[in-house]
């Protein structure tokens, strides 16, 4: 019996830092686990926003190229200076009348 006090005292004053570095390394296992998940949900709200970014740069192409066709189809061209001219045309004749 006077045996086995030193032998336990031996193994407390061992086993007591070995748990001590088992539980803190399993605190850091945890702590790693929780920031991947939450990493996870950044990059998830980061991919819906550059979808949400590129389906309105696609309709801003889509919207400048109707503006580059409507600015470039000469049959519809508006001609400023003869619609200048006939305005001040119209304005005479009406004071003419």
């Amino acid at each position: 019996m006077e045996i086995l006090v030193p032998i336990i005292a031996i193994i407390m004053i061992f086993s007591i830092p070995l748990v001590a570095l088992s539980n803190a390394h399993k605190l850091k296992l945890e702590k790693l686990k929780a920031t991947q998940n939450g990493g996870n949900e950044a990059v998830s709200d980061l991919r819906k926003q550059v979808g949400h970014l590129m389906a309105e740069n696609d309709e801003i192409k889509e919207r400048l190229k109707n503006l580059e066709y409507l600015l470039t189809n000469d049959s519809k061209r508006i001609d400023l200076d003869y619609e200048k001219e006939q305005i001040r045309i119209d304005q005479q004749n009406k004071f003419n009348s």
